[in-house]
């Protein structure tokens, strides 16, 4: 079973700072460290941490510490970037890819404090395609155009090729072919004039990638030839790795087994060899995807499992939802539906945990303003404790002198005499204003029973009388026997086309005036086929989730709760200009939620203070609930209802 197509690969830059010398034994460690802290002692370091990156990442570690300790103390900003540019790959080859970033982020705080482009540009590919890595497209974006912008008219071929590279990655996995070959041949050319193999077997994996996405395999298959032939030469194992990998999955896409698997072996191999977590868990997806090719479904669950395994080991999750998939289309081939209903749900929950992301971010950041909030408010409580004390203390006082003791207690009878009456006046304009509240409900409640006849009534006539004479009409025109003369005539054809959508719109029409579906199954059926008919008749595209069974309640509060959603609808239809929208609704015991979201320009200040919000306030306090609304023209609408329900539940009959 192939998954969605995805360009697995890692670009990832380690930096040799100068010129390495390879220092075989640890005397030579030992004699580096022996010397004084000096600029050449730093060079030596740099040089000897460099040449155990990829053999001893212990002693490389120890190396770059004591490296970072002198750099720190002779304030050499260049040097202290370019150990933590080195820190960050490291992270990065054994999926720390969290750790990775901020080692990056580090590197670029202090390399900005010198000229060296560079080394800049190298940080911004780095976090780029490591936020690609997992997930985060955006960042990856902003991060290759900044490392573009800095390298174009340098003498840095080398990176800019690994920008063009980057680039076509990037339209690759959007799925534009056209774009992400022409970047990959833009790079392949310029890797080949520059005989940057590294660069130019990045290229070609690309390539090779977008012809097999599209099926064309026979020319897919004349590059593979070229990647094969060129990091053979070269004999580094990070181009046999892209080249295996390339040729792989072009394999696999082609329906070719045998060879997918050898190829994916070759990877797998040469992965282990260098301790890439990464390429080992794409090898043995690839091992797993050919396997399932060849119907070998029971190796292919254990190529799977091998990949999962590791994955979590390391914390590298970025391809966890294709191995879930995976492992459940392959149970499913064994005919094991309960392990393969079990993987699928956990492909559907990994898939869907991105869309949840935001919701977490939100619910922090109202936490922390919760808890500064609160910090705040035990803060002014200690302050006026101490206010209280110190006044105590004023009153002791004069409590020592008898002459005012009297004045004091007279002063205070006064006091309590005018809080009395202040009291009195409060609670009597409170009661006059609770008052007023109930005769405004009652006649809200009034106005939207009346609004609701009149809307019954006109959507009654609309669909016993106006849509009743049309099907006459259209019966009268079905029923001419001249079809040679009239029926087949333009005007005949279009009148008839026309009469037919006019008595769709007047149904329409009818249906949204007194909707049968919010009185036969309730509220979230309602809502549900609202936004859906708002999908095929308009230019918003809506989402709608529920959350928790939901209840039946009263006729009329179940019709007012929708006519309120339809109202804020039509105002994003009306103002937001949002391609965009969600509405989502939800009932936890007694309390039942909707939240209404867009990505438009949100609402003018004169839309926030027209007479149609304020209306719709009115309605909502009436029925016992509460809106509360946000708009930017940045983050665009975003609606809150919240409405107690605790007494307007219906009974169910059972029968």
């Amino acid at each position: 079973m192939l998954r969605k197509i995805q360009f697995r690969r890692l670009l990832l830059l380690p930096v040799l700072i100068a010129t390495v010398t390879v220092f075989g034994q640890d005397a030579a460690i030992n004699s580096v460290l022996a010397e004084k802290d000096d600029s050449a002692k730093v060079i030596k370091l740099a040089n000897l941490a460099y040449s155990y990156i990829d053999v001893d990442t212990a002693k490389a570690q120890k190396l770059y510490d004591e490296l970072m300790r002198i750099s720190t103390k002779l304030q050499y900003s260049y040097w202290i970037g370019m150990v933590w540019i080195n820190r960050g790959f490291m992270n990065a080859r054994v999926a720390r890819d969290e750790t990775a970033i901020q080692n990056y982020y580090t590197a670029l705080h202090y390399l900005s404090k010198t000229d060296r482009i560079d080394m800049i540009a190298i940080c911004h590919l780095n976090i780029g395609n490591i936020s690609e890595r997992l997930g985060k497209v955006e960042a990856k974006v902003e991060h290759l155009s900044e490392a573009i912008r800095l390298l174009q008219n340098t003498k840095y071929t080398t990176l800019m090729n690994h920008a063009y590279n980057a680039l076509g990655v990037l339209f690759l996995n959007q799925g534009d072919f056209t774009r992400s070959i022409n970047d990959f041949q833009k790079a392949a050319a310029s890797s080949k004039e520059a005989k940057d193999t590294s660069n130019l077997v990045e290229a070609l994996h690309g390539i090779i990638n977008c012809l097999s996405s599209e099926g064309h395999f026979d020319d897919a298959d004349v590059y593979g030839k070229k990647i094969i032939a060129v990091a053979t030469a070269s004999n580094k194992y990070m181009d046999l790795l892209h080249a295996h990998n390339a040729l792989s999955e072009m394999y696999c896409k082609w329906g070719k087994a045998p060879l997918a698997i050898e190829h994916a072996k070759k990877l797998l191999n040469y992965a282990q060899a260098a301790g890439e977590v990464q390429y080992q868990i794409i090898g043995l997806m690839n091992l797993a995807d050919g396997y399932a090719l060849a119907k070998d479904y029971k190796n292919s669950i254990m190529n799977y499992n091998r990949a999962l395994q590791l994955g979590q080991e390391k914390s590298a999750d970025l391809q966890l939802d294709d191995i879930y998939k995976g492992l459940s289309g392959a149970y499913e081939k064994l005919n094991q539906p309960s392990k393969a209903l079990d993987f699928y749900k956990k492909y559907i929950i990994y898939r869907d945990s991105a869309s949840n992301e935001k919701i977490k971010k939100n619910s922090a950041e109202l936490d922390v303003k919760y808890q500064t909030a609160d910090r705040e408010r035990k803060l002014s409580e200690g302050r006026l404790q101490l206010a209280e004390r110190d006044l105590q203390l004023q009153k002791n006082r004069i409590y020592l002198y008898y002459i005012l003791l009297a004045f004091v207690a007279v002063l205070v009878f006064a006091s309590l005499l005018f809080i009395r009456s202040q009291h009195k006046k409060r609670l009597h304009k409170e009661e006059l204003k609770a008052i007023q509240q109930q005769n405004e409900i009652q006649l809200l409640h009034a106005l939207m029973q009346g609004e609701e006849k009149e809307r019954s009534r006109i959507a009654k006539d609309l669909h016993d009388g106006v849509a009743g004479m049309l099907a006459a009409v259209k019966m009268h025109f079905s029923s001419i026997q001249s079809p040679n003369e009239i029926s087949e005539t333009e005007g005949y054809r279009q009148g008839m086309k026309l009469l037919n959508e006019a008595t769709q719109e007047i149904r329409k029409t009818s249906h949204n005036l007194m909707p049968e579906v919010l009185l036969q199954h309730g509220l979230d059926e309602a809502i549900s086929r609202f936004c859906a008919n708002v999908n095929n008749s308009r230019g918003l595209h809506i989402q709608y989730d529920s959350w928790g069974k939901i209840d039946r309640f009263g006729d009329s509060f179940e019709l007012s709760v929708y006519r309120i959603v339809q109202e804020l609808v039509n105002n994003v239809l009306k103002h937001s200009k949002a391609s965009q929208a969600i509405v989502q609704m939800s009932q936890q015991g007694d309390l039942l939620t909707i939240s209404i979201e867009d990505n438009g320009i949100g609402l003018s200040d004169e839309n926030k203070d027209g007479m149609g919000l304020k209306s719709l306030q009115s309605r909502i306090r009436a029925m016992n609930g509460k809106l509360e609304i946000e708009s930017s023209k940045l983050n665009g609408l975003s609606a809150y209802l919240e409405f107690d329900v605790a007494d307007l539940k219906k009974e169910t009959v059972l029968a």
